[in-house]
């Protein structure tokens, strides 16, 4: 690709980054290997683009560069912006943009950071066929293994500047989270954490002891819904010796009263009894309590956490929870987000879960770029906790040295709207069977009946029916939840 006349600044030479671009893109010594391809700035300046782009879009390179993506997506030259989408999620979009002309172009943007994790660069990638695809694939991946290098390098650096952590991330709204939680642990106030299941909250609440005045002292995590209703007031309190039958002699410490000095963590808060809430909103009120069959009161001192992933507002309004315990366990609330809304943690995670998994069962597998790919699409419903038992799974199962897509249990892969491309061959022909098969099956999976797909793809009834024989009929029990013969 020539330069344009209008200089990048650069400071210090070209960096890795910069280096890998020119070797996807072109440069004397290099040949694009994607047409129309579009380099901006982090505002949305283009910088320049491929001879080709009007071949797509119906604008010459002279007239688009220097200008800004925002002022040519009101004009409609593309519809929608993915430089402006980039901008704004800081993550790859790919998605289909609209020319004046309404032709639909298959579009892929790359956000590309700097050392220190700022977006530098949206490059947009406009290509028509899978060929084309396959090759921007390939290298799409050595682009993301050094962005990959350069983050692991910026959390290095944050890691020294921070208390070290078990908790890993690096996209904003969990940065903006822990920020937040750092500030409240130097702090007594009581705190409420939020999120669904598996997103870690039981391990936030350990951090934040960590970094507590009160680390020295000890950790007390209690789970809630695994108390049995009748002990739960001789668990959590205690009680004295001949308190009921059966009881130890001796008496016996409620956990509570081990957090002493030291941090209470209450996990499903949402499931105590109410029986139980009472007393404790007089432990947390006091700072006292009372053994069961006792007659004194014991004074403790604890920080208190506590987490569910129960909406206790709703609790609260059908009398299930305490108004009076809410607003007491709610002086400050964080709110872990679910994985699928941090996408940007999901390789790091996944990467970590890898190496440590390897060490554990003695092997040395590998991330194939369609597993990582997959990765990125799943919508995780069970979070963290999900793609740490998938990653196990996936380390003790494999029998090769590469972990690939056809390795996934059937059920997950049932569940994905979007499979994750891959193919065993690099042919022209397999490539394109594979296209077709992914068709078929989103097709499938929305419209139910061959009559509805056949619609669907302007092909005949029978023409589905032939295709879902070529293409599933090594796997009934999939096209059996899948598709609905009338």
């Amino acid at each position: 690709m020539q330069q344009t006349t209008e200089p990048v600044i650069r400071q210090g030479g070209f960096d890795e980054t910069e280096m890998l671009l020119m070797g996807i893109f072109g440069s004397d010594n290099n040949v694009v290997i994607a047409d129309a391809v579009m380099v901006c700035d982090m505002k949305g300046m283009i910088l320049s683009v491929h001879e080709t782009y009007e071949k797509f879009f119906g604008v010459t390179k002279a007239e688009i560069v220097g200008r800004s993506v925002y002022d040519l997506e009101k004009e409609g030259i593309f519809t929608p912006s993915v430089t402006r989408m980039v901008i704004e999620e800081k993550r790859r979009i790919v998605t289909t943009q609209r020319n004046k002309k309404g032709t639909l172009i298959l579009t892929t943007g790359i956000p590309i950071f700097d050392a220190q994790n700022e977006l530098r660069y949206v490059v947009c990638l406009n290509a028509m066929d899978v060929a084309q695809l396959d090759n921007i694939r390939k290298k799409y991946s050595q682009l993301k293994l050094v962005l990959d290098q350069k983050t692991e390098e910026v959390d290095t650096l944050r890691q020294k500047y921070l208390r070290p952590n078990s908790m890993q991330f690096r996209s904003p709204n969990m940065l903006s989270m822990w920020d937040c939680a750092m500030q409240l642990a130097v702090t007594k106030a009581n705190i409420l954490i939020t999120g669904e299941t598996g997103t870690g909250k039981s391990q936030l609440a350990r951090e934040i002891h960590l970094a507590s005045k009160c680390a020295a002292g000890p950790f007390v995590e209690i789970n809630c819904a695994t108390l049995h209703e009748s002990l739960i007031e001789s668990e959590l309190f205690g009680y004295e010796r001949g308190a009921f039958t059966g009881a130890s002699t001796q008496g016996k410490i409620g956990k509570i009263e081990l957090a002493d000095k030291g941090t209470l963590f209450l996990d499903e808060i949402g499931e105590l009894p109410l029986s139980a809430q009472a007393k404790l909103l007089d432990v947390i009120q006091n700072k006292t309590l009372e053994r069961v069959s006792g007659n004194k009161k014991i004074s403790i001192d604890f920080r208190l956490i506590t987490a569910t992933n129960r909406d206790l507002t709703e609790a609260v309004a059908n009398g299930s929870f305490r108004k009076d315990l809410y607003y007491r366990l709610n002086v400050a609330h964080l709110m872990i987000p679910p994985l699928r809304e941090r996408r940007a943690d999901i390789v790091l995670l996944a990467n970590l879960f890898l190496k440590r998994f390897n060490e554990e069962y003695g092997k040395a597998v590998t991330f194939s770029p369609q597993f990582i790919d997959y990765l990125e699409q799943y919508a995780w419903p069970g979070n963290v906790r999900e793609l740490e038992n998938l990653i196990e799974r996936m380390v003790i199962t494999t029998s090769g040295t590469v972990i690939d897509v056809e390795y996934l249990p059937m059920d997950m892969v049932k569940n994905t709207d979007i499979l994750p491309y891959h193919a065993k061959s690099h042919s022209l022909p397999e490539l394109l069977e594979e296209y077709e098969k992914r068709i078929l099956l989103n097709s499938i999976r929305r419209y139910r009946t061959t009559v509805a797909v056949a619609k669907d793809l302007g092909i005949s009834q029978s023409a589905v029916s032939r295709k879902v024989s070529k293409y599933f009929g090594s796997e009934p029990g999939l096209l059996k939840s899948l598709l609905q013969e009338e």
